[in-house]
């Protein structure tokens, strides 16, 4: 939380209106951080020493943000990147199969529902005055997107184990986080653009389609892979 607090209070300030939201939301989320932590030491469903191993590599190194060089782009990026996290929670909370992790996370998930609609109304208000500016803004993080624990240790592995598990995978991505964004603020048919926004626009809209193209042959071999094991479990049966 410290790395994170610091990036969004260096670029959104810490007087008035924004500092008031900078220090909710960092309380919010290291609330967060603290009940799940609880939940996994009061359930052992993890080695404590590892967990806090791991809490200690991922701080020492830190986070910097991917948008730091501007506002726009940032708050762009976390309209996209609070949804992804509710969506995360509550798919996790749904395949733990325990009530207690799936109520928690479906509280969890409520909170980052709310910081989303606070940065996607500011996103949308960005588009009103400045369309072709916050239109590339958008662009440029929606290709470019990836969530910001990407520094974690072994996140590449614990990355294809949501996949797999459909905590969060392309489809996700593309059906449940860029999709309702983009058509709530209605990015790709927005009229009034002068060139760099009519560019963004185009660029955004063939973005789209490729990723969709490629979550659906994500679920090609993910439905391959139910069925085999399915016809393995049925053998041994």
């Amino acid at each position: 939380m410290p790395s994170y607090h610091h990036e969004i209070a260096a670029l959104f300030g810490r007087d008035g209106a924004w500092g008031t939201w900078v220090h909710r939301w960092t309380a919010e989320e290291a609330r967060h951080g603290i009940v799940m932590r609880d939940y996994l030491l009061a359930s052992r469903a993890v080695d404590p020493d590892a967990l806090e191993r791991f809490r200690m590599e991922h701080m020492s190194a830190g986070f910097e943000s991917d948008n730091r060089h501007s506002m726009l782009h940032s708050v762009a990026y976390v309209a996209f990147q609070e949804l992804a996290t509710r969506v995360s929670h509550r798919n996790t909370g749904h395949q733990s199969g325990d009530p207690v992790c799936d109520r928690m996370l479906a509280r969890i998930a409520t909170d980052e529902n709310l910081h989303m609609v606070f940065y996607r109304n500011l996103l949308r208000a960005s588009l009103d005055l400045a369309p072709d500016l916050a239109l590339s803004a958008i662009r440029d993080v929606v290709v470019d997107f990836r969530m910001p624990g990407h520094g974690i240790p072994n996140f590449g592995r614990a990355a294809a184990q949501m996949a797999i598990g459909e905590v969060y995978n392309l489809r996700i991505h593309h059906d449940d986080v860029l999709s309702p964004v983009l058509r709530y603020l209605k990015v790709l048919d927005r009229d009034g653009l002068g060139p760099e926004g009519l560019k963004a626009q185009e660029e955004l809209g063939y973005f789209m389609g490729g990723l969709d193209d490629k979550a659906s042959e994500f679920d090609e071999k993910l439905a391959a892979r139910k069925a085999r094991l399915a016809a393995k479990a049925a053998a041994e049966g």
